[in-house]
């Protein structure tokens, strides 16, 4: 619909101006040519063209384009009749015509519109058809001999009809389909501007994700194990002093370990060496250090571009994290691999395990979840209670 396509101020000042520019010509022709001998100064008063041309100059500043249908359909209709009336009583307006099929296309669909220029036209022709044997009649007189060959004034009548229904097939569909054209670049260009906004905010909101997920994934790994190992410490400070000191070593050491998430989370995304299977049998070393759980690695990946590197990575990151926090676990097994389809990898443990169907408030599934959706793969989580977990992830080459 037409409706749906906002007409921009240029538009409506370009199609105002034209009319503007044609109307002054008119005006102009009938002041030059009202003292000759010629048909429109004698068949139709002067007067009358300037009160026609000034009502047109008058519709010109309305253009209802945001105003109600049936306005709309109101103006058209008035400058249509208008100008066929002018017709009848000898007066050329066709260009003004064309210049309201024009006007038409901004304020109506193109049924509407197809349906104007239709019925336009052939009031347009009747029109003519009355008005044609006064103009025989005057061009003329006083030629006796033209008038002896004129011995058919019915086929000049009915031959000038098909000629003027032809230039005006011909002109109403250049300035219709040309109209069409202008409207579907408006709305290709309001399309692409309100996409550009969509854009803009899932953008504003993917980074704003991503800066969640860095921090949950990176630091929160961190930050729970020196949690815990904290914890440990205060509970030892009577109890068993040096126990409880070293637990303090571990959690200096994990502290460190925060700093550092921080830089990778930084650094990794501008390496372009960056090897995940070292990275992920670093980071399972660490885990198997500072719990009491079991890690056994079998990562066998190649070189891997860094984006995919680095979301695998905190992906397994986000799985230890989950384990260290939930599992209970005793063992805990990393498996990663490629083949000719993609990347598999596999986190199993053998804890205490959880509902998979249940609802989860934390973020850490939803960020492997997110993870996955990044790199066009998926994600399958089987647990039940007391069976322990076991998380798959597959990625595309």
């Amino acid at each position: 619909m037409i409706d749906l396509v906002k007409t921009p101020d240029s538009i409506r000042r370009t199609v105002r101006y034209i009319e503007w520019t044609l109307i002054v010509v008119y005006f102009l022709l009938f002041l030059l040519n009202r003292r000759d001998s010629n048909y429109y100064s004698q068949i139709i008063p002067t007067y009358a063209n300037i009160i026609y041309l000034t009502f047109c100059l008058f519709l010109s500043f309305i253009f209802p384009i945001n105003h109600p249908n049936w306005q709309r359909y109101i103006y058209i209709f008035l400058e249509i009749t208008f100008i066929i009336l002018a017709r009848v009583f000898g007066a050329d307006f066709e260009i003004l015509l064309y210049l309201v099929l024009v006007k038409s296309c901004f304020l109506v669909n193109r049924k509407k519109v197809i349906v104007i220029a239709f019925v336009s036209g052939i009031f347009w022709n009747i029109a003519l058809g009355l008005s044609l044997p006064d103009i025989l009649k005057f061009q003329f007189k006083n030629i006796d001999k033209i008038l002896n060959e004129l011995s058919d004034t019915n086929f000049i009548i009915i031959r000038s009809i098909i000629n003027n229904t032809g230039v005006y097939l011909a002109a109403s569909t250049f300035v219709i389909l040309f109209s069409f054209v202008i409207l579907a670049e408006q709305k290709s260009r309001q399309q692409a501007e309100e996409l550009a906004k969509r854009v803009e905010s899932l953008a504003a909101n993917l980074e704003r994700n991503r800066i969640a997920r860095e921090i949950h994934d990176s630091l929160g790994h961190s930050l729970t194990t020196l949690d815990v190992q904290l914890e440990l410490a205060q509970r030892l400070y009577e109890q068993d002093p040096i126990k409880a000191a070293k637990s303090l070593d571990i959690a200096k050491e994990l502290s460190s370990q925060c700093l550092d998430e921080v830089r990778r989370s930084v650094q990794t995304m501008r390496q372009s060496n960056f090897n995940l299977s070292e990275a992920l049998k670093t980071l399972a070393q660490k885990i198997e250090r500072n719990q009491s759980f079991v890690v056994r690695v079998n990562v066998k990946l190649p070189y891997l571009p860094v984006q995919i590197s680095h979301q695998l990575y905190c992906i397994v990151q986000e799985g230890f994290t989950n384990i260290q926090k939930h599992a209970e676990a005793k063992l805990v097994t990393l498996n990663a691999n490629t083949d000719s389809d993609g990347i598999l990898l596999e986190l199993r443990d053998d804890g205490r395990g959880f509902n998979v169907d249940a609802h989860h408030t934390g973020f850490g599934l939803r960020g492997m979840q997110e993870r996955v959706s990044i790199l066009g793969g998926e994600l399958t989580i089987k647990s039940y209670p007391e069976q322990g977990t076991k998380i798959l992830v597959w990625i595309p080459v």
